[in-house]
């Protein structure tokens, strides 16, 4: 999306004040993006690669000083991303001239986008997911590696015995999932469908984050990913139990637009607007908030 984007986004959301948040799947290296950040950094764990892959990546997560591991549990596949499928992703990965051709046009009408990721060093590497013997991960390879690399309940304890920080588990959807979680020592939860694009039907997140708060009641904490596109969103979820949200979509629109400066740009949109709205509830900060300000179907479970 743009040049050393993680880092990027790191520098714009330490500035921030806010918590930022690294996939494995990245294309900068773990350790740059810690140094970047200026403020909390926390490593979102993919298994791919393999259990020694990934206990390399969380070795160097400790090391940089990450401060929380967020392992994700609903990435057993990828989902079926039509887009991508319009649009030639796989051909256009394949490197072979052949399949290529219908869709270079794609890359050829933007010459300048096109200048700077070649710049970049061209179709990035997972510089945090280094395969013993091989290197890092190509791009190329990561929807193979996604499919054998389904997280169990059992992986949980080896993780556990790695990581002596914080561990979040994400991709909660069920009170079942959430109290087992608890119960393998999660300090934390976050409610999230992928942002939709794992499998189509699947539950909105704020349908579901009721249910999962009550299960776990004050014992750890509730997070809220996915749908978030505006400051009221932020204000529903935390009526409705959830600590604090994560944004995915906002801040990567305004890293491909502008690089860290959209980043701070998006960032900036929803405190203004989280803001507005606490304004025009009457609450004098979120501590105020509860399920009262929102009007909730008598289906949904409420804490």
């Amino acid at each position: 999306m743009f040049p050393r984007g993680e880092e990027a986004a790191a520098r714009a959301t330490g500035d921030a004040g806010i918590i930022c948040t690294l996939s494995t799947l990245s294309g900068c290296r773990l350790e740059d993006v810690a140094a970047a950040a200026g403020g909390p950094v926390w490593y979102q764990l993919y298994l791919v690669g393999g259990r020694d892959c990934a206990l390399g990546g969380i070795d160097r997560a400790r090391k940089a000083g990450f401060s929380a591991l967020v392992v994700t549990i609903d990435t057993p596949v990828a989902g079926l991303r039509e887009r991508d499928l319009r649009n030639g992703a796989k051909e256009l990965l394949s490197g072979k001239l052949g399949q290529m051709l219908p869709f270079v046009t794609q890359l050829l009408v933007r010459p300048r986008w096109l200048a700077a990721v070649l710049a970049d060093g061209g179709l990035m590497k997972f510089e945090n997911v280094v395969i013993p013997g091989k290197g890092p991960m190509l791009f190329a390879d990561v929807t193979a590696a996604l499919e054998q690399s389904v997280v169990t309940w059992d992986d949980l304890k080896w993780i556990r015995q790695a990581w002596n920080r914080p561990i979040v588990i994400k991709g909660i959807h069920t009170a079942e999932d959430a109290k087992r979680a608890m119960d393998m020592g999660a300090d934390a939860l976050v409610v999230s469908n992928h942002g939709g694009r794992q499998l189509d039907g699947v539950a909105p997140t704020l349908r579901v984050l009721p249910e999962v708060v009550a299960a776990v009641g004050d014992r750890i904490e509730v997070l809220l990913d996915g749908g978030i596109r505006r400051g009221s969103d932020i204000v529903k979820a935390v009526c409705l139990g959830a600590r604090a949200v994560m944004a995915g979509r906002a801040y990567a629109y305004g890293l491909g637009a502008a690089g860290g400066a959209g980043v701070s740009r998006a960032v900036e949109i929803l405190r203004a607007d989280l803001v507005r709205t606490l304004k025009l509830l009457g609450c004098g900060s979120v501590g105020e908030l509860n399920e009262s300000y929102v009007n909730v179907p008598r289906e949904w479970p409420v804490k």
